[in-house]
């Protein structure tokens, strides 16, 4: 027998409640933390389905998150997008 998949754990706070419908909710979240290529762009599938998508980049950038695919980006599309705000801020 196989062990249960681990998933993304649910936050208590209010901050959090995006999370319950999250699309990820119910995947191994080693999908999300995934080195390669193949496993990245079947995370990034799921992220283009969720209703919270925003919610979780906007959880990422604000929690300065280095690893794994948040909001349907990988770390370098989410320093891409830090970058490019503080250009549009300036």
């Amino acid at each position: 027998m196989s062990a249960p998949a681990r998933s993304f754990p649910l936050a208590l706070d209010a901050l959090a409640d995006w999370r319950a419908d999250a699309a990820c909710r119910e995947i191994d979240v080693e999908v999300f933390f995934a080195i390669d290529e193949a496993a990245q762009r079947e995370a990034i599938a799921v992220c283009e389905t969720c209703p919270v998508r925003q919610e979780c980049l906007e959880h990422a950038v604000a929690n300065r998150e280095q690893y794994g695919v948040w909001g349907g980006l990988r770390e370098q599309d989410r320093k891409r997008l830090v970058r490019a705000r503080r250009r549009d801020a300036a």
